[in-house]
């Protein structure tokens, strides 16, 4: 390392800076960035420009008509299921009859084979079979079975989240029918 220069004239002495001494010819940080914006700009870049169009006024109308009319939909359906709701059990009972009625028995069980079945019943439920014998077109039989299919379906159903009131309930018509013979 050279000895600092010494001003002879005043007799004061110049201290060198820290850091590693600058080269004649080096440049500032603009003159660098100058450099690299030239050589960049040199290579060419793909720009992807997206354009969002907007739709034109009347596809908007129609999107509005069309929420409207979907808006207008909602609400009578929602009146209609208000009303069916506040409707008393007599109001619904003949479509759930004619549901019950109407749709086809089950398939029978080959080995449950066929039984008689004696019975006494009150004047006004063999009227009301009458009536609903004549409404559906069936013979009395079906018109039983398919009650008793339909109650028996209901029963188990709603028993299926507690298995072992379905089991008493299935093993109960078990050990009846079995006492019965």
């Amino acid at each position: 390392m050279p000895p600092p220069a010494n001003d002879k004239i005043t007799g004061t002495t110049e201290k060198r800076g820290r850091g590693r001494p600058r080269k004649p010819d080096a440049m500032s940080n603009a003159e660098r960035q100058a450099a690299w914006r030239a050589r960049d700009g040199a290579r060419t870049k793909s720009v992807t420009v997206t354009k969002n169009i907007l739709p034109p006024a009347s596809a908007h109308d129609a999107l509005v008509r069309e929420c409207e009319q979907l808006r207008g939909e909602l609400e009578r359906a929602r009146r209609k299921l208000e009303t069916a709701s506040r409707a008393t059990p007599s109001d619904r009972v003949p479509s759930d009859v004619a549901a019950v009625l109407e749709r086809l028995p089950r398939p029978d069980d080959a080995d449950s084979g066929e039984r008689r079945l004696n019975l006494m019943i009150n004047g006004a439920r063999i009227f009301a079979l009458e009536r609903l014998v004549a409404r559906f077109g069936l013979p009395r039989r079906a018109v039983i079975e398919r009650l008793i299919d339909w109650a028996d379906d209901t029963l188990s159903r709603s028993l299926y989240e507690d298995e072992a009131a379905f089991n008493r309930y299935i093993d109960r018509a078990v050990t009846k029918n079995r006492s019965a013979r």
